[in-house]
């Protein structure tokens, strides 16, 4: 096994008799190095961009969501409170009621999402995700709501804006009257106090203000929505969720922080592996310069490889040669790109170098995940084996009567 390893290491820095060998095996070096070194920089990039976006939405969704099967609304009696609380991990419930509702400020009207929340709603969470103003819903006196910066953009609305909001949605209890269409609407007035950012998706149509506010203009007098669950520091959302399913039965839907962004977690994760395949056909392409370099060197070669044969060297030894030859130039090429690549993405980890303006963080994001670095490391040995495989066919085969 040692003699094979011996030979191609000696003939990859060997002086070849055709020099356009040498260059072409530092251009297939140079290629899986650079390919290898795009990848671990891209995919950590994607990789800081996944953890900035599970950082905002732990800050703004609950670890776990309790809504009613089969019913928009449903009341939060003592029989269900207790089931919930007699849950060691449970550290805080807290009520929400959420609709679809008409939004207008000024001459801007908009269609938007109304998410009125208990007193006890964890608001420190979502002061780190407030970019204007402050967390403020306001009391019975005056109304306020905290508006997504999506939203507060079309409205043109800000925090200090000196009109009210006027929220606008049909009314439940009366029939529809078209002489007198504003009879049928249910119409409540706020001021922004902040404005949040956390996804798009939120950012364009949500807005938070009192639970109470919220009942009253839907016309749902105590009813919620959802309860969302705070767990003690430690607790495994996942058991929990279990185990609250199985106390509070089919009636009702219980699902964690990342099932209720599942989508957005399977873009993100689609991203990652699209980008992969990208930058895999990449390293495909520049593989195809250590075929060429292969092949010429299996033509320089061929009267050494007459001579191992007239010594007595197997087939498969010549073979092995030559697929040691081409995972070596693969193998250095791609682990030189991948050393570099973790060096400037730790670097930017520790010192963040590369900085960003007007952005949730100071420093562009990344993360250093080790799978990619073996995943990456895999896919350049691979490849370097496989287009190796008949440059090193053909140099076993060859014959020893038809060598010069």
């Amino acid at each position: 096994m040692r003699l094979p390893l011996f030979i191609a290491f000696r003939y990859l820095f060997s002086k070849k008799k055709v020099n356009a060998i040498n260059v072409i095996t530092s251009i297939a070096m140079l290629g899986f190095g650079v390919g290898a070194f795009a990848m671990i920089v891209i995919l950590s990039t994607l990789n800081g961009f996944e953890k900035i976006l599970e950082l905002t939405i732990n800050k703004y969704d609950p670890e776990i969501t309790i809504t009613s099967s089969g019913q928009k609304t449903f009341y939060y009696t003592d029989a269900l409170k207790a089931k919930i609380t007699t849950l060691e991990e449970v550290q805080n419930v807290a009520q929400a009621l959420e609709e679809k509702v008409v939004v207008k400020y000024d001459q801007h009207q908009e269609i938007g999402r109304i998410k009125g929340v208990s007193e006890n709603f964890e608001s420190a969470k979502l002061d780190s995700l407030i970019i204007l103003g402050n967390y403020n819903l306001g009391d019975s006196t005056q109304y306020y709501g905290v508006f997504g910066g999506g939203l507060s953009r079309k409205l043109n609305l800000f925090p200090g804006s000196p009109e009210l909001v006027t929220i606008f949605v049909p009314r439940r209890d009366v029939d529809y009257n078209s002489l007198n269409p504003m009879a049928s609407l249910s119409a409540g007035y706020l001021r922004a106090s902040g404005i949040f950012t956390v996804n798009e998706e939120k950012d364009n149509e949500t807005f938070i203000t009192s639970l109470g506010f919220a009942q009253k203009l839907l016309t749902y007098p105590g009813a919620i929505s959802s309860l969302e669950i705070s767990l003690k520091s430690g607790a495994d959302a996942t058991k929990v969720k279990e185990e609250l399913k199985k106390t509070l039965g089919r009636s009702w839907v219980v699902k964690t922080r990342r099932e209720l962004n599942e989508m957005i977690y399977k873009i993100v994760s689609s991203e990652k592996w699209f980008t992969f395949a990208i930058l895999a056909l990449v390293l495909v392409i520049s593989s195809f310069n250590i075929f060429g370099s292969l092949i010429m060197l299996v033509l320089d070669k061929k009267k050494d490889i007459g001579i191992l044969k007239s010594m007595g060297i197997q087939e498969r030894t010549i073979r092995r040669v030559f697929l040691w030859q081409g995972s070596y130039i693969a193998i250095l090429g791609g682990g030189v790109g991948i050393v570099l690549a973790s060096i400037l993405v730790i670097c930017q980890q520790q010192f963040g170098w590369l900085q960003l303006e007007n952005a949730i963080v100071d420093a562009y994001p990344v993360k250093l995940i080790w799978t990619d670095i073996l995943l990456t490391f895999g896919t350049v040995s691979i490849l370097g084996y496989l287009i190796s495989l008949y440059p090193a066919h053909k140099a076993a085969m060859t014959q020893i009567n038809k060598i010069n």
